[in-house]
């Protein structure tokens, strides 16, 4: 009778153990395999409604034509919300994400997530202060990338070129390589998204979802600060101008759809 009355308790108690452990999770900082994922951040490159093409020619607020010729940002320090229970579950903590506008592969960043219902995402739009000066220059932080300054011995966090008629650089270029990790000009930002109105990212077991984000290249040039091309061709060293614009495109986020 004892064993009979033990085994429905044991149940129990593992059962409160793994609610209780599940109110924080975080990721082994390992690469996800394929087949292990069950939430994705589908990022979609964009000027404004339109999906972004590299080399066409589009306007920004300030009726400046350009072209870009490279967009790219990295992403890290996950984190799913929800905000019914204010629970918030950390993932992947380890794990640089690149974003590269010119590979499509890059766009779709896959995460193993806790099983729960979460209706916003936050992340930091950069690589953070202690990654910048140690660890491992692998993966989506291998200097290869294009996207870590050798003189600086910092990443770049979000970079953004191209061609403009308003350009007072040599060509026609302009050139944003945003950067700067500690002090007062530090440009890393961390960007909170609301899901559309009533809509939930359902991570399931056995199954999976995925959240669409735009990131929309128009935002670098405004709100809070004007950035005009005519006016600033060339933003390539931290400080406080580099700090401006990251403080412009940490907006350039909206979520747009979620798949379950």
């Amino acid at each position: 009778m004892k064993n009979r009355l033990l085994a429905p308790l044991l149940i129990i108690t593992l059962t409160a153990l793994t609610v209780g452990c599940s109110k924080e999770f975080s990721g082994t900082g390992k690469p996800v395999k394929p087949d292990e994922y069950n939430l994705a951040l589908d990022f979609k490159p964009s000027v404004d409604s339109l999906r972004l093409k590299l080399d066409s020619v589009y306007t920004n607020i300030w009726g400046e034509n350009y072209s870009v010729s490279a967009f790219k940002f990295y992403i890290s320090k996950i984190d799913l919300i929800n905000t019914d229970s204010n629970k918030i579950y950390s993932i992947n903590a380890e794990n640089y994400f690149l974003v590269d506008a010119a590979d499509s592969t890059t766009w779709t960043v896959k995460l193993k997530s806790a099983p729960f219902r979460y209706n916003k995402v936050a992340f930091i739009v950069g690589v953070d202060s202690l990654r910048n000066v140690s660890g491992a220059q692998t993966g989506d932080l291998d200097p290869a990338k294009g996207m870590f300054w050798t003189w600086n011995s910092g990443y770049i966090m979000a970079k953004l070129e191209g061609k403009s008629s308003s350009s007072t650089a040599a060509n026609n270029k302009f050139e944003y390589h945003i950067g700067g990790f500690s002090g007062p000009d530090n440009v890393l930002r961390k960007t909170v998204l609301l899901f559309p109105f009533g809509e939930y990212s359902e991570v399931l077991p056995g199954s999976s979802s995925v959240i669409t984000i735009k990131a929309n290249v128009n935002a670098w040039f405004y709100n809070p600060h004007d950035l005009k091309i005519e006016d600033k061709p060339v933003v390539t060293t931290p400080g406080p101008e580099a700090k401006a614009v990251s403080e412009n495109y940490s907006k350039m986020f909206t979520v747009t759809e979620i798949s379950n």
